[in-house]
């Protein structure tokens, strides 16, 4: 199950909170002004140089603030719903405006259910892509580490070697310490 950086567990089933409620409550941010559509649409999120895809600490508190944005459509929307009917003619528009809102609610709850898996699915593919090419960088240094070390033995072999048969004839031993520099 994918979660957020937030630590709220998301996988598109309502769970029980402490509050009671089988949904988080969620403050908007300091202005309190709720996402309207198009900046939910026109929403770009940067990209981390690390890895391909998006910053998932921006992904997340962009999550959180379309879900206390439709938080608060709900609970307006369940609020409007208890307050009586006001139509002085007694006609069906009280009810025709109910039924407009109640759909417009329903539209919007399934698209920012849309675009939340989107954003989802697409910083999870992200977070493969960075794992698997983690992986791969891992194991080519790896391979260099053991080139090296082949290298370094070999190198040694060789020291011990020229070492163990002493200097050409007469000449004095050269240092041949690796590392020794004199």
């Amino acid at each position: 199950m994918p979660e957020n950086h937030a630590g709220h567990a998301h996988d598109g089933h309502d769970h029980p909170y402490p509050h009671g409620g089988t949904t988080p409550v969620l403050h908007l941010p300091a202005g309190g002004r709720p996402l309207t559509p198009a900046e939910v649409r026109n929403k770009v999120f940067a990209t981390v140089r690390v890895r391909e895809g998006y910053d998932m600490a921006q992904v997340d508190e962009f999550l959180d603030l379309v879900e206390a944005t439709l938080d608060q459509v709900l609970r307006e929307n369940a609020e409007l719903r208890t307050r009586p009917a006001q139509s002085p003619a007694g006609d069906g528009a009280p009810r025709l405006t109910q039924h407009a809102a109640e759909r417009t609610v329903t539209m919007a709850t399934q698209q920012a259910k849309e675009i939340i898996a989107d954003a989802r699915e697409r910083a999870e593919a992200a977070q493969r892509e960075a794992l698997t090419y983690g992986g791969r960088i891992r194991e080519g240094l790896q391979d260099q580490i053991r080139q090296l070390r082949a290298l370094l033995i070999e190198l040694e072999k060789k020291t011990t070697l020229i070492t163990d048969l002493g200097p050409p004839s007469g000449r004095p031993a050269p240092n041949t310490r690796l590392g020794d520099v004199s």
